[in-house]
């Protein structure tokens, strides 16, 4: 298998339950690396009404990275306020080059610390973890990677070490800040449940054998399914609840992002682009128009299809829209399997889902990341610590 086509060429998943199954996962190359990003005191942000800006900056690192390669042919992970990316060595120098980049937007911006580094699979490898990929089919026309090993949360962790931080950080002194933030789109309203409220949910198995685990992660899915449904009803984007906005709040996100180090001229030319783009596009996607390449009439049918409502990288990541009563019944499960030292987990609850485009073209290469709203992934994952904590100092 070559290394630089390397997740190109795996196999696709296409039972999203079956990633809890170690045998479907290929070690990543050993001359690959992991690139992390990571919001510096995310709660204090999110605290401040700042998720919105904490989140784009995660997509933004991503979006930055797929940019070298003007493809989605490399394997990622957003977790809400930071992400992770794996590269190839040749990806290596410009892929500094974009994180410093998002680096100084997040701090120019926003006042967001932005942490960032490279951790080489070689390395993680030594201290006992793995990068362990597959790729899950979601649609005919969107694939995502799922990651096991544990090497992802370590690449992270490192990044936060004190000892560790400053040997795989970047230095500014030594890497010139470049970056594209083309494709980074954001101009949806944040979108209601079609129930009562969207659930931001992640799970992490305890189990001390791949067994163990597979097993508790089926059963969570499985429990899943059973309280919310299937797919069509507690997805949380539906079609009839998707609607572009002009609104100055959602839009200045994306405008800022890609007025950055543009200069006052193109600041005020994109801020006209992006609200002609939105009603161009509303009026295209009401007109049922065909391109030879889109057709805009199916386009937020596409946009659900190539959403990343669900995912894995060694524990259970899900958006649910639902009722009150189905959260309570799924806390009530996942509570008993914790007291039985089977699992922790973290719920972040809101009233409306946001979503941040990432994309190539309007035909299908796009990809689209969901998350609740006001804190989202972010704080159900501070939960999940939280509950971690408590188990270690008993």
């Amino acid at each position: 298998m070559n290394s630089e086509n390397f997740y190109q060429d795996l196999p696709s998943i296409d039972h999203f339950a079956d990633l809890s199954d170690p045998s479907v996962y290929h070690l990543l190359p050993g001359d690959w690396s992991v690139a992390v990003s990571d919001v510096k005191d995310s709660t204090g942000m999110i605290n401040k009404g700042k998720y919105k800006q904490v989140n784009l900056i995660g997509a933004t690192t991503i979006m930055s990275l797929l940019n070298l390669k003007k493809s989605f042919s490399i394997p990622f992970i957003f977790g809400g306020d930071g992400a992770a990316v794996c590269i190839p060595h040749s990806m290596e120098k410009q892929a500094k080059e974009a994180l410093l980049a998002v680096k100084n937007m997040a701090a120019d911006l926003y006042g967001i610390e932005l942490r960032i580094g490279i951790v080489p699979v070689s390395f993680i490898r030594e201290q006992g973890y793995e990068v362990l990929v597959a790729r899950s089919r979601l649609s005919s026309s969107f694939t995502q990677a799922a990651f096991s090993g544990g090497g992802l949360q370590f690449a992270e962790e490192c990044l936060k070490d004190p000892l560790s931080g400053g040997r795989f950080s970047i230095d500014p002194a030594a890497v010139e800040a470049k970056g594209d933030f083309s494709g980074l789109e954001c101009r949806w309203q944040n979108i209601p449940s079609a129930h009562e409220e969207i659930v931001s949910l992640i799970v992490q198995s305890r189990g001390r054998t791949n067994e163990e685990r597979n097993l508790v992660y089926r059963e969570v899915l499985a429990m899943i399914d059973s309280v919310y449904g299937d797919e069509t009803q507690c997805h949380p984007v539906q079609e009839h609840l998707l609607s572009m906005t002009f609104n100055e709040k959602h839009l200045a996100g994306e405008s800022g992002i890609q007025s950055y180090h543009h200069g006052q001229w193109f600041r005020i030319w994109y801020w006209f682009k992006i609200r002609r783009n939105v009603a161009f596009g509303k009026f295209l996607m009401a007109m049922d128009y065909r391109h030879e390449t889109i057709e805009w009439g199916s386009y937020k049918k596409r946009l659900i299809q190539n959403t990343d409502f669900k995912k894995f990288d060694d524990k259970i990541r899900q958006v649910l829209s639902g009722s009150v009563k189905q959260r309570e019944m799924l806390d009530a499960y996942l509570k008993r399997k914790h007291k039985e030292g089977l699992l922790v987990y973290g719920i972040h609850v809101a009233s409306h889902a946001l979503v941040t485009c990432l994309l190539f073209n309007y035909s299908n290469e796009h990809i689209h990341l969901v998350d609740s709203d006001d804190g989202g992934y972010a704080v159900a994952a501070l939960k999940m610590k939280e509950q971690m904590k408590e188990i270690e100092t008993k």
